[in-house]
Protein backbone atom coordinates (compact mmCIF):
# COMPACT_ATOMS: atom_id res chain seq x y z
CA UNK A 1 0.00 0.00 0.00
CA UNK A 2 1.17 3.18 -1.03
CA UNK A 3 -0.08 6.70 0.03
CA UNK A 4 0.39 10.05 -2.04
CA UNK A 5 1.18 12.90 0.33
CA UNK A 6 -0.07 16.44 -1.49
CA UNK A 7 0.88 19.73 0.37
CA UNK A 8 -1.60 22.21 0.64
CA UNK A 9 -0.47 24.81 2.98
CA UNK A 10 3.36 25.88 3.82
CA UNK A 11 4.61 27.99 6.22
CA UNK A 12 8.38 28.80 7.36
CA UNK A 13 7.53 26.20 10.34
CA UNK A 14 4.89 24.28 9.69
CA UNK A 15 2.86 22.25 6.42
CA UNK A 16 -0.38 20.35 5.76
CA UNK A 17 -1.03 17.59 3.55
CA UNK A 18 -3.80 15.40 1.60
CA UNK A 19 -3.53 11.84 1.57
CA UNK A 20 -4.56 10.07 -1.40
CA UNK A 21 -5.02 6.34 -2.42
CA UNK A 22 -6.21 5.72 -5.24
CA UNK A 23 -7.12 8.84 -6.28
CA UNK A 24 -9.27 8.79 -3.02
CA UNK A 25 -8.51 11.31 -0.26
CA UNK A 26 -8.06 9.33 2.71
CA UNK A 27 -6.70 11.88 5.33
CA UNK A 28 -4.77 14.92 6.28
CA UNK A 29 -2.18 15.28 8.28
CA UNK A 30 -0.59 18.84 9.46
CA UNK A 31 3.27 19.10 10.50
CA UNK A 32 5.16 21.72 12.99
CA UNK A 33 8.38 22.11 12.62
CA UNK A 34 10.33 22.87 16.27
CA UNK A 35 13.06 21.62 18.09
CA UNK A 36 10.31 18.68 18.40
CA UNK A 37 8.42 17.60 15.06
CA UNK A 38 4.50 17.57 15.57
CA UNK A 39 1.96 15.74 13.67
CA UNK A 40 -1.75 15.37 13.60
CA UNK A 41 -2.90 12.88 11.30
CA UNK A 42 -6.41 12.49 10.68
CA UNK A 43 -7.91 9.39 8.88
CA UNK A 44 -11.04 10.04 6.43
CA UNK A 45 -11.10 5.70 5.64
CA UNK A 46 -10.98 2.70 8.20
CA UNK A 47 -7.40 1.02 8.31
CA UNK A 48 -6.23 -1.56 9.95
CA UNK A 49 -3.86 -1.80 12.25
CA UNK A 50 -0.67 -3.03 9.68
CA UNK A 51 -2.09 -0.53 6.94
CA UNK A 52 -1.75 2.40 9.65
CA UNK A 53 1.83 1.14 10.62
CA UNK A 54 2.59 1.53 7.29
CA UNK A 55 1.23 4.73 6.66
CA UNK A 56 3.48 5.78 9.69
CA UNK A 57 6.54 4.72 8.29
CA UNK A 58 5.48 6.33 5.15
CA UNK A 59 5.63 9.33 6.90
CA UNK A 60 8.65 9.34 8.72
CA UNK A 61 10.53 8.05 5.50
CA UNK A 62 9.29 10.99 3.51
CA UNK A 63 8.36 13.82 5.34
CA UNK A 64 10.20 13.57 8.91
CA UNK A 65 13.65 11.74 8.73
CA UNK A 66 15.25 14.73 6.24
CA UNK A 67 14.62 17.18 9.27
CA UNK A 68 16.97 17.26 12.53
CA UNK A 69 15.00 16.56 15.88
CA UNK A 70 14.78 16.40 18.89
CA UNK A 71 11.58 14.17 18.81
CA UNK A 72 8.90 12.93 16.56
CA UNK A 73 5.39 13.44 18.54
CA UNK A 74 1.88 12.98 16.39
CA UNK A 75 -1.53 12.48 17.25
CA UNK A 76 -3.91 10.27 15.37
CA UNK A 77 -8.10 10.52 14.71
CA UNK A 78 -10.28 8.54 13.07
CA UNK A 79 -12.58 11.11 11.46
CA UNK A 80 -15.17 12.28 8.75
CA UNK A 81 -14.07 15.32 6.83
CA UNK A 82 -17.47 17.47 6.35
CA UNK A 83 -15.88 20.20 3.96
CA UNK A 84 -13.39 22.71 3.29
CA UNK A 85 -13.75 26.81 2.88
CA UNK A 86 -11.44 28.94 1.07
CA UNK A 87 -11.96 32.04 -0.37
CA UNK A 88 -9.41 31.20 -2.85
CA UNK A 89 -8.52 27.78 -2.81
CA UNK A 90 -10.68 25.69 -4.90
CA UNK A 91 -11.37 21.58 -4.14
CA UNK A 92 -9.35 20.92 -7.25
CA UNK A 93 -6.65 22.94 -6.14
CA UNK A 94 -5.85 20.71 -3.32
CA UNK A 95 -3.90 18.35 -4.76
CA UNK A 96 -2.21 20.90 -7.09
CA UNK A 97 1.25 20.09 -5.31
CA UNK A 98 2.97 17.26 -4.50
CA UNK A 99 5.95 17.13 -1.92
CA UNK A 100 9.38 17.71 -2.96
CA UNK A 101 12.88 16.45 -1.92
CA UNK A 102 14.26 19.91 -2.55
CA UNK A 103 11.72 21.20 -0.17
CA UNK A 104 12.25 19.30 2.85
CA UNK A 105 16.12 19.56 2.11
CA UNK A 106 15.12 23.48 2.66
CA UNK A 107 13.37 23.24 5.98
CA UNK A 108 16.41 20.72 7.19
CA UNK A 109 18.51 23.39 6.35
CA UNK A 110 16.00 26.02 7.86
CA UNK A 111 15.37 23.88 11.34
CA UNK A 112 18.65 23.03 11.90
CA UNK A 113 19.80 26.14 11.88
CA UNK A 114 17.28 27.95 14.17
CA UNK A 115 17.30 24.86 16.73
CA UNK A 116 20.44 26.33 18.58
CA UNK A 117 19.47 30.02 18.40
CA UNK A 118 15.96 28.93 19.34
CA UNK A 119 16.79 26.99 22.83
CA UNK A 120 19.58 29.26 23.88
CA UNK A 121 16.61 32.08 23.77
CA UNK A 122 13.60 29.91 25.10
CA UNK A 123 16.45 29.29 27.67
CA UNK A 124 17.07 32.44 29.33
CA UNK A 125 13.02 33.45 29.05
CA UNK A 126 12.28 30.26 31.17
CA UNK A 127 14.36 31.63 33.65
CA UNK A 128 13.27 35.50 33.42
CA UNK A 129 9.68 33.63 33.68
CA UNK A 130 10.98 32.05 36.54
CA UNK A 131 11.59 34.47 38.49
CA UNK A 132 8.57 36.38 37.85
CA UNK A 133 6.35 33.14 39.10
CA UNK A 134 8.21 32.75 42.64
CA UNK A 135 7.64 36.70 42.67
CA UNK A 136 4.13 35.77 42.09
CA UNK A 137 4.19 33.14 45.25
CA UNK A 138 5.67 36.02 47.61
CA UNK A 139 9.61 35.17 47.65
CA UNK A 140 12.32 37.74 46.55
CA UNK A 141 14.02 36.10 43.16
CA UNK A 142 16.30 36.92 40.86
CA UNK A 143 18.43 34.75 38.16
CA UNK A 144 21.25 32.66 39.88
CA UNK A 145 24.96 34.51 39.41
CA UNK A 146 27.58 32.79 38.25
CA UNK A 147 29.04 31.18 41.33
CA UNK A 148 26.43 28.90 41.23
CA UNK A 149 26.78 27.99 37.49
CA UNK A 150 28.46 24.76 38.55
CA UNK A 151 25.67 23.64 40.34
CA UNK A 152 23.30 23.75 37.50
CA UNK A 153 21.10 26.58 39.56
CA UNK A 154 19.47 29.28 37.70
CA UNK A 155 16.67 31.13 39.48
CA UNK A 156 17.60 32.05 43.65
CA UNK A 157 14.16 32.76 45.79
CA UNK A 158 14.56 34.11 49.10
CA UNK A 159 11.68 34.66 51.87
CA UNK A 160 12.73 35.78 55.47
CA UNK A 161 13.03 31.85 56.69
CA UNK A 162 13.93 29.96 53.30
CA UNK A 163 16.45 29.89 50.48
CA UNK A 164 15.43 28.29 47.40
CA UNK A 165 17.35 27.40 44.73
CA UNK A 166 15.84 26.40 41.51
CA UNK A 167 17.00 24.35 38.27
CA UNK A 168 14.52 24.92 35.18
CA UNK A 169 14.38 23.07 31.76
CA UNK A 170 12.95 24.21 29.25
CA UNK A 171 12.03 20.45 28.35
CA UNK A 172 12.35 17.12 29.94
CA UNK A 173 14.76 16.88 33.39
CA UNK A 174 16.53 13.25 34.33
CA UNK A 175 16.66 11.60 37.72
CA UNK A 176 20.06 11.73 37.53
CA UNK A 177 20.24 15.98 37.37
CA UNK A 178 17.61 16.21 40.26
CA UNK A 179 19.57 14.02 42.51
CA UNK A 180 23.40 15.53 41.75
CA UNK A 181 21.37 19.36 42.20
CA UNK A 182 19.99 18.04 45.33
CA UNK A 183 23.33 16.67 46.95
CA UNK A 184 24.66 20.00 46.09
CA UNK A 185 21.65 22.37 47.29
CA UNK A 186 22.08 20.28 50.51
CA UNK A 187 25.52 21.32 50.86
CA UNK A 188 25.15 25.09 50.06
CA UNK A 189 26.19 27.71 52.79
CA UNK A 190 23.02 29.24 53.88
CA UNK A 191 21.64 31.11 57.40
CA UNK A 192 18.23 29.99 56.23
CA UNK A 193 16.39 26.46 55.25
CA UNK A 194 17.46 25.61 52.22
CA UNK A 195 14.88 24.41 49.69
CA UNK A 196 15.68 22.80 46.17
CA UNK A 197 13.05 23.72 43.34
CA UNK A 198 12.65 22.27 39.92
CA UNK A 199 10.80 23.72 36.55
CA UNK A 200 10.41 21.66 33.60
CA UNK A 201 7.86 20.79 30.91
CA UNK A 202 8.49 16.79 32.18
CA UNK A 203 9.33 14.84 34.81
CA UNK A 204 9.75 11.08 35.07
CA UNK A 205 7.67 8.63 36.20
CA UNK A 206 9.86 8.11 39.36
CA UNK A 207 10.57 11.57 40.34
CA UNK A 208 7.91 11.75 43.10
CA UNK A 209 9.16 8.38 44.72
CA UNK A 210 12.89 9.94 44.14
CA UNK A 211 12.13 13.08 46.08
CA UNK A 212 10.16 11.21 48.81
CA UNK A 213 14.04 9.12 48.88
CA UNK A 214 16.26 12.51 48.94
CA UNK A 215 14.12 14.29 51.36
CA UNK A 216 14.55 11.77 53.67
CA UNK A 217 18.31 11.01 53.13
CA UNK A 218 19.00 15.11 53.04
CA UNK A 219 16.64 16.53 55.05
CA UNK A 220 15.43 19.04 53.32
CA UNK A 221 12.15 20.23 51.03
CA UNK A 222 12.06 19.46 47.39
CA UNK A 223 9.85 20.82 44.96
CA UNK A 224 8.88 19.99 41.32
CA UNK A 225 6.63 23.13 39.10
CA UNK A 226 5.68 21.54 35.84
CA UNK A 227 5.91 24.46 33.21
CA UNK A 228 1.80 24.41 33.17
CA UNK A 229 1.53 25.63 36.20
CA UNK A 230 4.02 28.13 36.03
CA UNK A 231 2.02 29.47 32.98
CA UNK A 232 -1.29 29.69 34.77
CA UNK A 233 0.11 31.55 37.22
CA UNK A 234 1.40 33.65 34.61
CA UNK A 235 -0.97 33.42 31.60
CA UNK A 236 0.36 36.49 29.67
CA UNK A 237 3.38 34.04 28.98
CA UNK A 238 1.75 30.96 27.15
CA UNK A 239 2.50 31.73 23.82
CA UNK A 240 6.87 31.90 24.71
CA UNK A 241 7.12 28.77 26.12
Amino acid sequence: MSIKFTRTVRTSNSESYALFQDDQNVGSLDIHFSDCVYGTLIFAKEFSNEEQQEIFAQIEDELVDPVPRADFIFSVYQGKEIGMYSDSITEEDRAYEPVKKRDLEDISKLVKSAVGKKRNIQGKLTEHISVEFFESLGYRAKRGDSELDHMKIDVVAESDEELVLVQVKSGSIGLKQIENAVESISNYPSSKQNVAAFIANDFPVRAESLRKELGCKYGMQIQYYHTYQVLKNLPEYKSSL
